[in-house]
């Protein structure tokens, strides 16, 4: 006998998800559905009653790319099944042009249940704005050049008010006075990153409301940051703190989280056989905030990379330093930069001093140090497959890898069993923040 569709459909919502990705997804709505639609396909082929369970969770994150048609198709779709619209809560839009407002108007007609609409690679004019504010529900997600200046011109205090920018970039005291005017509307921005060229200022007193996630590129001179504290006070919802790092250690100097690993790799001897890509600092939740010191936060994120392999070295060093590390990077140089490849094999072995860690991401690891062979086929996915389960086998808290070589960007997701899935390649959103999955 079958059971009732509203608990298979609990059932089936469960055998897709994965609950340790629930707070790392809850950023990105896309990532809740795109890399599970695998596992459904085959399920919604079985019957007409598990393919109704099965096609909220199918299609309920929808990409459209405006100029191939996608969004013709996708509204014929939509006028031709009710039961398909209703499905749809999240559309990833690339690539807007204004002669096609009427179908897209004609589509968010049908779109009862939509509750975020990603603009990617699109300017924001009135005839969208007021498409957007004719359908109450979605929250609209803008990335950072959606806003123009031009654009704010056509925006108003009540135009978007569930509106989130994304990510945006400060190059200069002008981008400063841009994104200031975007929040004067509401609009909310959820990563923001600082360049050098700003960062002799302080930004204790400044206001960036939703800011989730701040990023701080350095550059060869030193910089003080003892702002920081009084701005983290003032930003509840900071999370997490990364750091682009210039390959002039001595700058570093001036950053104290980082301070005790280019101590301890200086005293090694080994400061020259690796690039320190990045880092990253969460807030220790159980830390009551401070306007005086930085205390409460913690490096959890290193990226790394190694130019010489030293038998993994600098691994342990990092480890011995940094016991908290969940997300860790290590990659070798591109294949014309540099012959030196790491062992994969102590690799694996000293991966498992790390027993916080939970993100894991591979760049160049098996692409072949020749330039003229690095253009060559990807790597075999059963070989990555291989490689990942025997880590995982002795590292039972990740959760994902990330693997990058030059013609191939993947996840590979560890499951609630221990056992590695398939490959899932990265979806566009996820290319366009590279940066933020790697610390």
């Amino acid at each position: 006998m079958m059971l009732p569709e509203e608990i298979l459909y609990v059932v089936v919502s469960y055998l897709v998800s994965n609950p340790r990705f629930i707070e790392r997804k809850s950023l990105d709505p896309h990532w809740r559905y795109d890399r599970s639609r695998s596992k459904l396909v085959s399920l919604s082929l079985a019957n007409s009653q598990l393919r109704r369970i099965c096609m909220p969770i199918l299609f309920a994150y929808i990409e459209v790319r405006g100029l191939y048609g996608d969004l013709e198709k996708l509204t014929s779709h939509c006028v031709a099944n009710q039961a398909f619209a209703s499905c749809i809560k999240t559309i990833d839009y690339y690539c807007y042009n204004p002669d096609k407002i009427d179908t897209l108007r004609h589509l968010f007609a049908r779109l009862n249940n939509l509750s975020h609409f990603i603009l990617n690679q699109v300017v924001l004019d009135k005839s969208l704005l007021d498409t957007v504010r004719r359908h109450s529900a979605p929250t609209v997600i803008l990335a950072s050049h959606s806003l123009t200046s031009k654009a704010l011109s056509v925006v108003n205090t009540e135009s978007l008010p569930d509106a989130i920018l994304d990510y945006a970039r400060i190059y200069d005291e002008e981008g400063e006075a841009l994104l200031v005017k975007h929040l004067e509307f509401g609009i909310k921005v959820k990563c923001l990153t600082i360049l050098p060229k700003l960062l002799y200022k302080s930004f204790g007193l400044c206001q960036f409301r939703g800011l989730c996630e701040l990023e701080l590129w350095l550059a060869s001179s030193p910089v003080d940051i003892s702002w920081l504290p009084e701005f983290i006070d003032g930003h509840p919802l900071l999370h997490k703190i990364r750091f682009s790092n210039s390959h002039v250690w001595n700058m570093n100097k001036t950053i104290p989280f980082i301070l005790p690993f280019i101590e301890a790799i200086e005293t090694e001897g080994i400061v020259n056989t690796l690039e320190l890509k990045a880092f990253s600092v969460t807030r220790n939740k159980q830390t009551a905030p401070s306007m005086t010191d930085l205390s409460g936060w913690h490096v959890t994120g290193l990226w790394l990379c190694i130019t010489e392999w030293s038998s993994g070295r600098i691994l342990q060093l990092a480890n011995s330093v940094f016991p908290h590390i969940s997300t860790l990077t290590i990659g070798n140089p591109l294949p014309a930069i540099s012959s030196s490849r790491i062992n994969t094999e102590e690799l694996a072995t000293l991966l498992r001093l790390f027993s916080s860690l939970q993100y894991v991401n591979f760049q160049y690891l098996f692409t072949p140090s020749s330039p003229v062979h690095a253009y060559g086929p990807a790597p075999k996915h059963d070989a990555l497959i291989e490689y990942t389960s025997s880590i995982v086998q002795h590292i039972p808290t990740i959760e994902t890898f990330l693997m990058q070589e030059i013609r191939l960007q993947a996840w590979i997701d560890v499951e609630d069993d221990g056992k590695v899935g398939r490959l899932c390649s990265l979806g566009e959103s996820e290319k366009n923040h590279l940066f933020s999955l790697y610390v």
